[in-house]
């Protein structure tokens, strides 16, 4: 510090020291303001970057569009993995934990590319067998058409020797034909020679719709609850005891007292358990059309 002389010097100094005391602490606080402003705005940026690298944005995906369970072609393609001769559902989509192409057998290709065919697809060969009984055929071209509507376009295909099919139509009154594979004709010869009616007959599996939804890609997944249905004797009458699994390890409930013309009749309200099994399908898209591609059992 300076050394002062006098006294007049010394109230000089007191009077200049006391007049910079403001701007001093006026200026100590502004820059305090503005170091902290920057060590914040620093602190956020830094957090901001490691927050970003340890949890990065995930991208939003939509579920798909919900299809309403009565539209027609949401039934058609319900109709494909429930439809079943006589009346009864083919067993692979129920019992099986997993179904995909690789599952069906030759007889079951054919199976269900035959429910496709119609009474024009069958040309009068001209022939007759011992029974007089006319020959028809249908090309095997025609059967590959069908079955690549219900599998898709990958599917394969070794002809079998013979195979009995209910048709729901009649041709000569009749709608049992049994066809045999003819190499020479590229097509399977076919008889109707006899006339079956579907039978009243009790179904193992009660299955109830409950979504179809269209994904992004075109898929279509329809989920099904599914519960399982055995039929037994109960004191001189029946009883049909309901069933979560297709192993009937876990019941939910017995429908008792029951007369043989109400087997049919008895209604069973699959919302009413909560244990039942859902099978989820999904039917891929090829050129617009909807082609089975796989099943699953997914509680």
């Amino acid at each position: 510090m300076a050394r002062i002389e006098s006294l007049s010097e010394y109230e000089k100094y007191k009077e200049e020291k006391e007049n910079r005391k403001p701007f001093n602490r006026v200026t100590g606080i502004i820059i305090a303001i503005v170091v902290s402003i920057i060590l914040g705005v620093g602190t956020y940026l830094i957090s901001n970057s490691l927050m970003s690298k340890e949890e990065p944005e995930k991208e939003e995906t939509s579920l798909g569009e919900e299809l309403s369970l009565n539209d027609e072609n949401t039934q058609i393609l319900y109709h494909y993995v429930t439809y079943g001769a006589e009346g009864k559902r083919n067993p692979k989509y129920v019992e099986n934990e997993e179904v995909t192409l690789t599952s069906f057998t030759e007889e079951e290709k054919l199976y269900y590319a035959l429910q496709f065919a119609q009474p024009e697809d069958f040309e009068f060969t001209g022939e007759k067998d011992e029974n007089k009984n006319k020959i028809y055929t249908i090309p095997l071209d025609k059967i590959i058409y069908y079955m690549r509507l219900y599998f898709g376009p990958n599917v394969t295909y070794q002809p079998i020797s013979k195979i009995t099919y209910p048709f729901t139509f009649q041709i000569n009154k009749k709608n049992v034909g049994t066809l045999t594979y003819n190499q020479s004709r590229n097509g399977y010869d076919t008889i109707f020679a006899s006339y079956e009616d579907y039978k009243d007959v009790l179904d193992t599996v009660d299955g109830k719709l409950v979504s179809a939804i269209r994904k992004p890609d075109g898929k279509i997944i329809l989920q099904e609850r599914v519960v399982y249905k055995e039929l037994r004797t109960d004191n001189g009458k029946y009883a049909i005891d309901i069933y979560k699994d297709y192993k009937k390890t876990t019941k939910l409930d017995s429908k008792t007292e029951l007369e043989e013309y109400q087997l049919n009749q008895v209604s069973i309200d699959l919302s009413a358990y909560a244990q039942t099994t859902i099978i989820e399908y999904t039917f891929g898209v090829n050129n617009g059309t909807c082609y089975f591609e796989s099943s699953r059992m997914i509680s």
